[in-house]
């Protein structure tokens, strides 16, 4: 296992301790997001695109300015898993594709995406019906997911042509891409992947024998993108590795130069000083050891800091990590500053440069990168720099 810094040299964000913090404050280096792109970009086909998975609020970066960023670095796909986060790009400016993850099957949405020109998933023949039946004005474009082994979405290879040649032949119907979703991709094991692989293959060699050439073929996710160049096709859907981090270890090892692109920040808002044999927090669950300066921070599990990291986590203060004391409670962390001086006001870093990045907090408490980043609250502000 990695511990500390990963995913590279920390990019310029900017002083450690920023002034005026009310409240928790998420930092999205977008220079980051931009070079973490440029490393991407730099293992593809020079024909090969990038639809940017987007998703969940970017990874709680924030769809609207990630996605314009990557506008600008001339990204032209986006990824969302929800008809209102699509409808959420478009309301933002977004101009680009957008691909809908997910299959839709109510008529009214399918034909307001149909007019905002999202792709949605085609995943079974009910799709199909939906689609046929919602009488949109525009063409509806559709990509068609083969499940070659996630067992997610999507009709098994042999399946996938049927459906393929009766979508091909529909009125209003725009057959756009035929992909797939690698379910191992990040695993030392090379063999599960491969199999996929060859199962998408046999699938795009059955839509060949029919006549049917999709414009589009994709099945790379971010650890495909470092490990499997055959699967890079016409798009790759990078996710987690846009926002500076890895699924897994063995792929760190083949791009470790990704920047996180999130710092998380809070104020300290009460500090004390208490003798030996002092609990703080819910329970009792931490009893000074001696006697030490305890700082209470304005964050807690509602703002999206774990509660399984009480007693367990660590944050940076002043250049220094100190530990978290009891209980992670709604809205404050109390902590162990020993004989460090603190005051209210002074700014602690609880993931992202010059602390410990998001995975390694993760590790903590058993979990990934992935979820702490997505359940950063909405209730945290967003500041965007660069």
């Amino acid at each position: 296992m990695l511990s500390g810094m990963r995913g590279g040299a920390p990019s310029d964000t900017g002083p450690e301790e920023p002034d005026g913090l009310d409240g928790p404050v998420a930092t999205v280096d977008l220079q980051a997001l931009e070079h973490n792109l440029g490393r991407i970009r730099r293992r593809l086909h020079a024909n090969t695109r990038v639809l940017a998975a987007v998703k969940a609020d970017a990874y709680g970066h924030g769809a609207v300015p990630v996605a314009r960023t990557l506008s600008a670095c001339g990204v032209d796909w986006f990824g969302v898993a929800t008809p209102a986060e699509a409808f959420a790009l478009r309301e933002g400016g977004v101009a680009g594709n957008i691909l809908l993850f997910g299959p839709v099957y109510r008529a009214d949405t399918l034909r307001r995406l149909a007019d905002e020109r999202v792709a949605v998933t085609l995943a079974d023949d009910a799709g199909l019906e939906a689609a046929q039946a919602a009488g949109a004005a525009r063409p509806l474009r559709l990509h068609l997911k083969v499940d070659t082994g996630m067992g997610r979405l999507g009709l098994p290879w042999a399946a996938a042509a049927a459906l393929a040649r009766r979508a091909q032949r529909a009125p209003g119907i725009e057959l756009e891409a035929v992909w797939t979703h690698l379910a191992r991709s990040d695993e030392a094991d090379r063999a599960p992947t491969l199999a996929q692989l060859g199962r998408f293959e046999r699938a795009l060699e059955a839509l060949r024998a029919e006549g049917i050439a999709p414009a589009l073929r994709h099945a790379a996710n971010s650890a495909a993108v470092f490990g499997y160049p055959e699967a890079h096709f016409d798009l790759v859907r990078p996710g987690i590795a846009l926002y500076g981090y890895h699924s897994d270890d063995a792929v760190h090892a083949l791009e470790p130069d990704l920047r996180p692109v999130m710092r998380l920040q809070a104020p300290v808002t009460f500090v004390k000083r208490v003798p030996a044999g002092t609990p703080v927090s819910y329970g009792g669950t931490w009893v000074a050891p001696r006697e030490t300066t305890v700082a209470t921070v304005r964050i807690g599990y509602a703002d999206g800091y774990p509660r399984l990291l009480s007693n367990r986590g660590s944050v940076s203060l002043h250049g220094r990590s100190l530990p978290v004391a009891g209980r992670v409670c709604m809205d404050q962390i109390l902590l162990d500053a020993g004989d460090l001086e603190v005051r209210p006001g002074d700014t602690v870093t609880l993931w992202g440069p010059p602390g410990l990045d998001a995975e390694s907090v993760a590790r903590r408490v058993g979990t990934i990168a992935y979820e702490l980043l997505t359940g950063v609250a909405p209730r945290v502000a967003r500041r965007y720099r660069g």
